[in-house]
């Protein structure tokens, strides 16, 4: 087997070369640059054959440096390359498993697997009943495609533990990657805020996404270093990592972004919570009681709100003061006026939703006049309905926001379970990543809807199986010891 796999290589290896050769020759007869698409579209088909695992989770890592185009025929929007190839995988993977139809029964038991199987089972019915049916139908391919990928067929490939730590490599590379891309498009202008909101494109349509993408690798690269010799990092790999929290804090600063400082404080009270052994369903009744006190003194609490009048600042200590300002804020304001408007949307259709992917043509007509900003639109240019779960719920319904508010709720249960009950250190540490990481999304997405696109929708569903592979791998490994 290793000697066959050695002489695939070694073919796949002169098949690639050739095609190189062939290219440079092109190229310097003809003038025509784009001729290399042809070794590295040669070179990836190859190493999907050759390594699959290997190839779908570095197309994963590689969304960050994707680049979305908004219309590629019959108003599709797709984002290059990852996305085509994420289609190819979805295909493949769903003709694996009707043919070799596997899956151990405990997998299927799993309650973060039926959990995400309700979720996608609803996703499609709300499509069924939806007021526009084939916005909701594309909407809910392209998301199907991508749990199947990296939900489900992560659940194959990151049983491998030396495949997650692959996954966790990549994604820190083409982050850093895009940061000094933009750190270095940013500094021609002075690193000035206004700059800022346009800056990653084309591989980011706002400074909101970038900046909670990048969010996404920071718990990797903290956890990378104060565990260096766990994970067998040298004193130069060491530095490396050290050098990339650095660019990417700062790329964090530059960004002017203040869902992702929240997000980021939030990280690091759970990883607090956690270093203190503080039990998760205690953590749930203090959710729950603060909440249960935050609306019985909301007129207190909207009161004291309404006397911040700090907007939005190239300086970093107001730019996150004004994160509470909802009287002067535009931008706050505006996500106001989209949640009511998800609310009232819901009173009309509180089972199905309007449908998924829906919200951005249908929500204009629920907005009230007292309530417009100075960049209210009826159209939705300006983003969705800025949270995950005020979208879910006009889109969706009540049972659409529920199930994406379990698997949320949950995810956090299981990285809490696997910290607390692995004795392998480095399964508690991979734990603590992938909860980490998803606690930045979650909090950015009570602000934002970003989990339609690939460069948010594959860390979060690949950190999703992560975190179940884990669980998996530690209650075995339980099994084995008690045996």
């Amino acid at each position: 087997m290793q000697k066959s796999f050695k002489y695939n290589g070694f073919i796949a290896s002169l098949i690639g070369l050739g095609l190189g050769i062939i290219s440079l020759l092109v190229y310097a007869i003809f003038d025509f640059p784009y001729v290399f698409l042809i070794p590295i579209t040669g070179f990836m088909l190859l190493f999907a054959l050759l390594r699959l695992d290997k190839f779908a989770i570095l197309i994963g890592a590689l969304a960050p440096l994707s680049i979305n185009v908004d219309d590629v025929g019959a108003g599709l929007g797709m984002a290059f390359p990852t996305e085509p190839l994420i289609i190819l995988l979805f295909a493949l993977l769903i003709f694996y498993y009707l043919k070799h139809f596997n899956i151990p029964l405990k997998l299927i038991k799993n309650p973060m697997v039926l959990l995400v199987l309700a979720y996608i089972l609803w996703l499609w019915i709300s499509s069924i009943f939806s007021v526009q049916p084939w916005v909701s139908f594309k909407f809910a391919f392209s998301r199907t495609w991508y749990i199947v990928v990296f939900f489900f067929g992560g659940l194959w490939w990151f049983r491998k533990q030396s495949n997650i730590r692959f996954f966790l490599i990549w994604q820190v590379v083409f982050t850093v990657a895009l940061a000094l891309y933009t750190i270095f498009k940013h500094s021609e202008f002075g690193f000035v805020r206004g700059a800022s909101y346009g800056i990653s494109w084309p591989f980011f349509p706002d400074h909101g996404m970038y900046a909670a993408c990048l969010a996404f690798a920071i718990p990797i690269l903290c956890i990378f270093i104060f565990n260096a010799k766990q994970f067998n990092l040298s004193k130069i790999g060491s530095g490396v990592v050290i050098g990339a929290f650095v660019i990417l804090l700062f790329a964090i600063v530059t960004s002017y972004t203040r869902a992702t400082w929240l997000s980021l404080v939030a990280a690091l009270a759970v990883y607090l919570i956690l270093y203190l052994k503080i039990k998760f369903r205690y953590i749930l009744i203090a959710i729950v009681l603060i909440g249960s006190i935050g609306l019985a003194k909301q007129d207190q609490i909207l009161y004291s709100l309404s006397a911040n009048k700090q907007g939005s600042s190239d300086e970093l200590e107001g730019h996150v003061k004004s994160v509470s300002n909802i009287t002067t804020d535009p931008s706050n304001m505006e996500r106001f006026n989209r949640w009511s408007c998800a609310l009232r949307m819901a009173e009309d259709k509180p089972f199905f939703g309007f449908g998924p992917g829906t919200f951005v043509f249908e929500y204009g007509a629920y907005q009230k006049s007292d309530e417009l900003t100075i960049i209210s639109t009826f159209f939705g240019e300006l983003g969705d309905a800025h949270s995950e779960y005020f979208s879910a719920l006009a889109e969706m319904g009540y049972p659409g926001m529920f199930l994406w508010t379990a698997i949320f709720l949950y995810s956090v249960a299981l990285g809490f379970k696997v910290y607390y009950g692995s004795k392998n250190r480095q399964i508690r540490n991979t734990a603590l990543i992938a909860l980490l990481a998803l606690i930045t999304y979650y909090v950015h997405a009570f602000l934002n809807n970003y989990s339609q696109y690939d460069k948010v929708a594959v860390p979060l569903w690949c950190f999703l199986s992560i975190l179940v592979c884990l669980d998996l791998y530690s209650e075995n490994q339980a099994r084995v010891e008690q045996e």
